[in-house]
């Protein structure tokens, strides 16, 4: 069996292509009107914002802060807070069920730095 290549101009396929996207939908396709807190999709699991203790960094000096996802759920990325310009993030990482950050304070005086986890369950 030979496949046959169908050629159509580039004005005809945005002429279609804007004819899709300009025809309302209606019915079973037709868009839904309620708020998207008001339900969630079956199947689909939420995300949540964990936010680990503030630990303060010295003037020159590091530290690493801690935030744990509740039990039930699993880590699926994170970062972390500085409370000025003068902490550098120097690490991110899983760590367990939960997320660190290490900071590095170049400033000359202390500032905090806290984890975040986000959480899938």
């Amino acid at each position: 069996m030979q496949k046959k290549k169908l050629f159509i101009s580039s004005a005809a396929a945005i002429s279609v292509i804007g004819l899709l996207l300009v025809v309302p939908l209606s019915g079973a396709n037709a868009a839904d009107t309620s708020p998207a807190s008001s339900k969630k999709p079956s199947g689909m699991t939420a995300l949540s914002q964990t936010t680990g203790t503030s630990v303060t960094v010295l003037a020159g000096a590091n530290n690493i802060s801690f935030a744990t996802c509740p039990a039930g759920t699993i880590i699926t990325g994170g970062g972390g807070q500085t409370s000025g310009f003068d902490i550098f993030l120097t690490d991110s990482f899983a760590s367990g069920n939960g997320w660190a950050v290490r900071g590095s304070n170049r400033g000359t005086t202390a500032q905090n730095l806290t984890a975040v986890a986000i959480c899938l369950g």
